[in-house]
């Protein structure tokens, strides 16, 4: 009798280890049991209830679907659905809405696990909060997009003669793509001039002056020589604090037209 009294106590302190581990694991953890009538949470664990802001007995006894909301993906419902008919492990990102209707990306992993005391599976789900990574993702997307879109292709307009029209402002990122962009364009077609249009550039800041300084230290070594059209008087002026830009002797234009006369 005393040997399972001892037991009963072993259990006892390890369910008691055990939960407060699941605690402190920075993560929201729930258990549900699809053995009952739709599968209800039978164990949440602190981290899920700062995470969703619900408390445990607002929690418990209920299916987890609470947490989906009108712009939840039905595919991703769809996927866990499948997942839990067939006691798979699922990981999703997936939409999801605190107490409060504050919508959050929630990593959610399912592992099925079964307990061989009851002879039975159990879920359990492990939640994180990725809002802030996926909000990152989504600038970097559109960041990406928007260069894309601001970046007008190099254009042949006669023989050995190109045209890259710049369109906006320029930035760091911008600047390195536009220089790769023509070294590729001017190897292959092995042009004798390229005109950099500045017509639609409203903003002349350091980043732009030091791609057309680098733009024409990368020409002039492949032979290219570089022209400029579009030019404003306000691009002079801010000009005059680079020493750099100075010591080029570029040519200017006041449009395309004109840098092509020049040429022929």
């Amino acid at each position: 009798m005393l040997y399972h009294s001892l037991d009963k106590l072993e259990d006892i302190q390890q369910n008691e280890f055990i939960k407060a581990a699941i605690d402190h694991v920075g993560a929201g953890v729930v258990i549900s049991d699809p053995e009952q009538e739709d599968n209800p949470i039978i164990y949440v664990n602190r981290g899920f209830e700062e995470l969703a802001g619900y408390k445990s007995e607002e929690i418990l006894g209920h299916n987890c679907r609470f947490l989906q909301g009108k712009d939840t993906d039905p595919k991703s419902i769809d996927k866990i659905r499948e997942g839990l008919a067939n006691s798979q492990f699922v990981q999703v990102e997936i939409l999801n809405y605190k107490k409060d209707g504050t919508p959050f990306w929630n990593e959610l992993q399912i592992y099925p696990v079964h307990i061989k005391q009851v002879d039975q599976i159990f879920f359990v789900g492990v939640q994180q909060d990725v809002t802030q990574r996926r909000e990152a993702e989504n600038l970097v997307d559109h960041y990406l997009s928007e260069v894309k879109r601001l970046s007008t292709p190099i254009v042949p307009i006669e023989d050995s003669i190109s045209i890259l029209p710049l369109i906006g402002t320029v930035d760091e990122e911008r600047l390195q793509q536009m220089l790769e962009t023509v070294s590729h364009h001017v190897q292959e077609m092995k042009e004798d001039y390229l005109i950099l249009d500045l017509s639609a550039v409203f903003t002349f800041n350091e980043d732009i002056h030091l791609g057309i300084y680098q733009l024409n230290q990368l020409l002039d070594l492949m032979g290219t020589t570089l022209l400029l059209t579009g030019v404003k008087p306000n691009f002079a002026m801010q000009s005059a604090p680079y020493a750099d830009f100075k010591e080029m002797s570029l040519k200017s234009y006041a449009s395309v037209k004109q840098a092509l006369e020049d040429i022929r």
